[in-house]
């Protein structure tokens, strides 16, 4: 199973294209031969990008949920499915960034690309230190989250 983690700097090209680092594509392993999903995030100025197999996973699970005959749910996956593109991995671990994917995270030239499990975000870099400012420390969040749960080895 892939874990992304640790953040990487990075530069995007006039080309949309940028090269993830060679953490990331050793973590994938063989998935790194498989296409990339690229979300726009719909709670932050950021993108999401996933092996494709792990974002098939994520579809069909919200797919599950919704009523293909249902307008409201309709209207979510079309909207879903408009929000995501898929990409190819060059070798060398160059993806190209559709341009109005760039657009909604604000992405200009140098970005920040964090791990975060089965998928990595792809920040702005000043985006990505605005908020980092504005979050909670990690400990604050992990007291408040799981502070109380035995399973996270705190009593």
């Amino acid at each position: 199973m892939v874990r992304f983690s640790a953040r990487y700097n990075a530069l995007i090209d006039d080309k949309g294209r940028v090269v993830l680092p060679a953490a990331f594509k050793k973590a994938m392993g063989d998935l790194a031969e498989e296409p990339l999903v690229v979300e726009k995030d719909i709670y932050k100025e950021c993108l999401n990008i996933f092996p494709e197999k792990y974002w098939n996973q994520r579809l069909d699970a919200i797919e599950k949920q919704l009523n293909q005959f249902d307008e409201e749910d309709d209207d979510l996956l079309a909207d879903l499915y408009e929000n995501y593109t898929t990409v190819t991995l060059a070798p060398n671990g160059r993806i190209n960034i559709p341009s109005d994917f760039l657009d909604h995270a604000g992405i200009r030239r140098d970005v920040v690309l964090v791990g975060k499990g089965k998928s990595i975000r792809m920040w702005d870099e000043e985006k990505y230190n605005e908020a980092k400012k504005v979050r909670k420390p990690l400990r604050d969040m992990f007291r408040e989250r799981l502070g109380n749960n035995p399973e996270n080895g705190e009593q």
